[in-house]
């Protein structure tokens, strides 16, 4: 008589984002909406509230000039990141924990301080060390997707992740702005500050790989593939990473990714300027609108973006953005009989915060598909820093545009910076 015996249960793998679709398509798009909470505060609500309370355009571009300055030595992070790594816990793990760390203690350490309208110099150093918290966490966010995705997801998720920081963005820009007119500065940092603590949570809870530690002191081993990868020396990162960027396409397109980039940033400083010094608009009225379209960029972007970049191509849809964004910023110089109309204007955020999700998602994938498993974080960096060095030169150009001739100054460097990238991005011939 056979003796029946019950199968032993099948062990489920743990909560590893290779091995959960759903769960790196979460933890992805809420690292990329964390990323978007400094930047709602800095670009948005504080220039909002400075310049209500006359700041200049110069003061203004210098506060937001600094929260983009760290960004633009990724290259830096991601070498330390290629080099340093406790595979134990992950390639990525542990330098998205230190970013996360440094974004909640920047935003309390902010809190306390509370700095005044006029302390334009203490601003700018919170938004120093908030840029490099968010630069510390996005080099190794991007470095992760590099690692965990399949090349079939890399669109879309470039949606997801280009969306979700977005609608970061709308949301810190809508609730900061709120808070800072009505309640003060302290609880809008620190409200900021719980949403970073909930999401580094969960980073606290996933593993990159089955097998791996949650902690340092926790049980777990590193898995092979990070051990076959992991390179250990800087000389070997850079000579892979000059392999891979001295490519004839790529250079034309560097020229690209700064130039498109800056007419966001252009805008991003002549904005919350218009509508206090042409619409007059009360403080939380421009961060308001900056909010519901950044918010409706990021649902599209998550929604719609990714999905159509994947089916068009990412070249073609950079080049149709930079082109979209000439023809806007064109339209706002040649009709400048409609500027006290606040319509105009609002159509105006609401179509520029569109084209730079759909710019992220283009650009973003196109980098992605370039990079090299083993030096991803430094790669990807090169590529995002390229990306923000445009943000950053227009910022510090600001005060000059404005002197040189006001907004029509402004509106006009945006349409030949739109041009430009759209031609580069033309004669590089990467990718569809």
């Amino acid at each position: 008589m056979a003796t029946a015996t019950t199968a032993a249960p099948i062990a489920q793998p743990p909560f590893a984002l290779s091995e959960h679709r759903n769960l790196r398509f979460a933890t992805l798009f809420l690292l990329y909406f964390a990323q978007g909470l400094p930047f709602g505060l800095i670009d948005f609500a504080l220039p909002a509230w400075l310049a209500q309370n006359g700041a200049s355009a110069a003061a203004i571009g210098g506060v937001q000039a600094m929260v983009i300055l760290p960004w633009t030595f990724k290259l830096a992070y991601g070498l330390l990141m290629d080099r340093y790594a406790f595979l134990a816990m992950g390639r990525r793990r542990p330098w998205i924990i230190i970013g996360q760390t440094g974004l909640a203690i920047g935003f309390i350490a902010m809190a306390f301080a509370s700095p005044g309208v006029h302390q334009i110099g203490l601003i700018a150093v919170f938004a120093f060390a908030l840029g490099l918290s968010s630069a510390v966490q996005d080099v190794a966010v991007d470095g992760l997707a590099v690692d965990i995705l399949p090349t079939d997801e890399i669109e879309r998720v470039n949606g997801y992740m280009f969306g979700a920081q977005a609608i970061g963005i709308a949301l810190s820009a809508a609730l900061s702005g709120y808070l800072i007119a009505y309640v003060g500065l302290p609880a809008a940092v620190l409200t900021l500050a719980a949403i970073i603590a909930g999401i580094l949570l969960l980073v606290l809870l996933v593993r990159e790989r089955p097998g791996e530690r949650l902690l340092p002191w926790t049980s777990g081993t590193s898995a092979q593939r990070n051990l076959d990868l992991h390179l250990g020396a800087f000389g070997p990162i850079i000579r892979s990473l000059f392999a891979a960027m001295f490519i004839k396409q790529t250079l034309i397109l560097v020229p690209a990714l700064v130039a498109i980039v800056a007419a966001w940033g252009i805008f991003l400083g002549a904005a919350p300027l218009f509508a206090a010094n042409v619409l007059g608009w009360e403080k939380a009225v421009y961060s308001g609108w900056s909010g519901q379209a950044s918010l409706a960029a990021g649902l599209a972007g998550a929604l719609f973006f990714g999905v159509i970049t994947q089916r068009w191509g990412a070249r073609r849809m950079f080049i149709g953005t930079a082109l979209t964004g000439a023809a806007a910023a064109g339209a706002m110089l040649s009709l400048q009989s409609h500027w006290t109309n606040p319509s105009f204007f609002i159509a105006a955020i609401f179509t520029f915060n569109a084209l730079v999700v759909l710019r992220g998602v283009a650009s973003g994938s196109l980098a992605m598909r370039l990079c090299t498993p083993a030096i991803a974080a430094t790669q990807f960096a090169v590529f995002m820093a390229i990306l923000n060095l445009g943000r950053t030169l227009a910022s510090a150009s600001l005060g000059w545009l404005d002197s040189l001739g006001g907004f029509p100054a402004m509106f006009t460097a945006m349409i030949v910076c739109s041009l430009t990238a759209a031609a580069f991005a033309f004669a590089a011939k990467v990718g569809r």
